[in-house]
């Protein structure tokens, strides 16, 4: 059976989180008695696209995986948080979440973790800081996809290739590349 966290425990595992490093342990405190723990097994959605957004979680120990279709977006390890804080609270979740092994979790209510963030400002910095890096993470992936592409579309060139779309998109209207284009067809 799983055992349940004490109230020192969950602030000792949100102290140990680096975006919250810095906040004073009494407001830990406070959030970490409004968290609750959640135990997953490998292959739980632990919310999927379109429910409503309620939460910020907290990965104690495990893999979670976001989702968008078949497109993996991000990977959770220990000690990582993801809330969609774009969305306001009920608005339908964009992505899936879905442990890939055994994973405990804590779960922040919307509304907490909101407030915590007005009530102390260290939790705001800490959050800025988070998105401050996450930014900076996908624009380094994107500046590799860029420079990936354009070493493909020289290769298609010399080969004697025209790259599609090489002239603007060339999608069919309605097209989403990340969304799941449904079962493929079977060789025989």
């Amino acid at each position: 059976m799983d055992e349940t966290l004490t109230l020192v425990e969950k602030t000792a595992f949100l102290k140990s989180v680096d975006l919250l490093a810095s906040v004073p342990t009494e407001a830990l405190a406070q959030v970490a008695a409004r968290a609750r723990e959640v135990h997953c097994d490998a292959g739980d959605v632990i919310f999927q696209r379109g429910d409503p957004n309620r939460a910020v979680i907290l990965v104690i120990e495990g893999v979670v995986e976001l989702r968008h279709g078949r497109a993996l977006v991000r990977v959770l390890k220990d000690g990582m948080a993801y809330g969609e804080l774009f969305l306001h609270e009920d608005e339908p979740h964009e992505y899936s979440a879905v442990a890939v092994e055994h994973t405990h979790l804590l779960s922040v209510a919307l509304a907490d973790a909101w407030e915590a963030m007005l009530d102390f400002p260290e939790i705001g910095v800490g959050m800025v800081r988070a998105v401050a890096l996450r930014n900076h993470e996908l624009i380094q992936r994107l500046l590799e996809l860029e420079d990936l592409l354009g070493r493909f579309h020289v290769t298609l060139q010399e080969a004697g290739i025209e790259a599609p779309g090489a002239r603007g998109p060339e999608l069919a209207p309605g097209v989403d590349m990340l969304k799941d284009p449904g079962p493929r067809p079977r060789a025989h």
